[in-house]
């Protein structure tokens, strides 16, 4: 996924790049797979550090700076990394550890059916001469229960254990969402009719998509205390209305919960104000939201992870309501990246 050019200008990043041949060495794969692999960058031009155990080396090692003060999210720091192994025997990843967070499992975040949800797993193969990676939007480490408050700029400290190759201490970087990678894929799915969608906002006034006619509105379904998808699809958002430059003027860009109880319509606002202060946020009863829910077909339901917190698993779309009020795009999940979400509004914008 690429960036806009000079959001990050001062910083050193590494780009993206396909996988290597199958003729190449296997040393050389491993190299340029390390070197494909994109990292978080701070706007101060630091990036990851590699640490190395016998055949093991963990690289790009980042975690998201949470962006939910006051929520379950932030005692919760995502962490990617990868993991490339140059010896001849597999391994096999079995724990993680921080003296930071009172637990540390390894997630693989994970699309049913539409559904967006989280599994813990108990062991990640790393196979001989290979590289894995633990990315945005799929596998990644969970610390739970940090501690301390952690911020752009500073580290976290982790312990990963190996089943063969022992433990290795290692350090993320903490970036913010808006500098954080994730990968591309298919293109956007097929499209129907806007659904009805009627919502009080904060200040008590009501957002109406049929009233939004003339303008291009992108609509995002998640909850507050989504420690990974929903804070990185918000930060896309932000790219892409950065990107649009005064075209933006011309598109709304909403967030409505899933989550009602815990989420009140000032809650949903202050959480989509963060990423960008033209950001609206909605909420509402259980009903009404069930309403919204049903006629975009978003699905969600509650669940808890290993550690007993509550979770929502839920349905992950992006949807690019055109200016005459039709539904323009439906991205899933794996489509949404800030390139075809870029794409897709400003042929919705019709330029």
């Amino acid at each position: 996924m690429r960036r806009p050019a000079g959001r990050l200008a001062s910083a050193r990043c590494r780009r993206t790049g396909k996988q290597p041949g199958m003729g190449w060495s296997w040393a050389g794969a491993l190299v340029a797979a390390l070197a494909a692999w994109p990292i978080g960058c701070t706007a101060t031009g630091g990036q990851a550090a590699e640490f190395t155990q016998g055949g093991i080396v963990v690289g790009h090692v980042v975690a998201a700076e949470p962006v939910a003060p006051g929520t379950a999210a932030q005692a919760a720091v995502a962490v990617y990394l990868s993991i490339a192994n140059r010896g001849n025997a597999a391994d096999t990843l079995t724990g993680v550890e921080s003296p930071i967070a009172r637990r540390a499992l390894v997630h693989d975040q994970m699309s049913r059916g539409g559904m967006m949800t989280m599994v813990a797993r108990t062991a990640l193969p790393v196979p001989a001469h290979d590289v894995v990676r633990l990315a945005p939007g799929g596998t990644h480490i969970m610390l739970e229960g940090v501690a301390r408050p952690v911020a752009a700029g500073d580290t976290v400290p982790l312990i990963l254990v190996f089943r063969r190759g022992g433990r290795l201490a290692v350090r993320a970087l903490v970036v913010s969402y808006a500098d954080l990678v994730r990968p591309a894929s298919a293109g956007p799915a097929s499209t129907g009719p806007a659904p009805v969608l009627r919502l009080a906002r904060s200040d008590g006034a009501v957002f109406d998509l049929a009233a939004q006619r003339g303008d291009v509105v992108v609509v995002f379904f998640g909850y507050t205390h989504c420690p990974d998808l929903c804070p990185l699809t918000l930060a896309d958002f932000a790219w892409v209305r950065r990107r649009l430059g005064p075209r933006a003027a011309q598109v709304r860009f909403v967030f409505v919960t899933v989550d009602p109880a815990r989420d009140s319509p000032a809650r949903a606002m202050a959480y989509a104000r963060q990423f960008d202060s033209s950001f609206v946020g909605l909420s509402g009863d259980s009903a009404r939201l069930a309403d919204v829910q049903r006629a975009f077909h978003v699905a969600s339901w509650v669940t808890r992870d290993s550690a007993g917190n509550v979770v929502v698993a839920h349905s992950a779309s992006v949807f690019v309501v055109g200016r005459d009020g039709a539904l323009a795009r439906v991205l899933s999940h794996e489509e949404a990246d800030v390139d075809r979400l870029y794409a897709a509004v400003s042929d919705a914008l019709g330029s």
